[in-house]
């Protein structure tokens, strides 16, 4: 169960009352701050990092083909949220030229990095990981080409 103040009470967080079904609680938050405006690059950052941190929970539970199989759409959705942040950021960016960049946390990056290698390296594993990225990678491509068209 999450509980979760509106964005005019405050913090945009989440307050975790029970470790049960942390994707939903984690897929909740993400929607409330999504909701949110954002003041920051550095909000962005932050709830990127909450998503890669859910990303690599969900890799370290795949122990074979059949569990990348039974999680892929769970990944496919955590993709497509990563790539969310990723366009709000830039939209956000184009809006407020001064914002600056923030540090980014590596130990978050280089887990990620670890678990989609390991995942990589399983039979079949490329070829479900890449469908599981197809739309989110898509969605990016059509994002990027549609703004240097303008």
């Amino acid at each position: 169960m999450v509980r979760a103040p509106p964005c005019h009470g405050g913090s945009c967080g989440f307050e975790p009352r029970l470790p049960r079904i942390l994707f939903i609680a984690v897929s909740l938050m993400l929607s409330i701050l999504a909701a949110c405006t954002h003041q920051s690059l550095d909000e962005f950052r932050e709830e990127g990092e909450t998503v890669n941190r859910q990303l690599v929970l969900e890799l370290q539970k795949i122990r074979g083909r059949d569990d990348l199989l039974e999680h892929q759409g769970n990944l496919q959705s955590l993709f497509n949220q990563l790539v969310d942040i990723v366009i709000r950021a830039e939209e956000f960016k184009d809006t407020h030229p001064n914002a600056s960049m923030p540090e980014t946390s590596t130990s978050t990056a280089d887990q990620l990095r670890i678990e989609l290698n390991r995942i990589l390296n399983m039979e079949g594993g490329r070829e479900v990981l890449e469908k599981s990225q197809e739309e989110a990678l898509n969605r990016l491509d059509a994002f990027e080409r549609q703004r240097l068209a303008a």
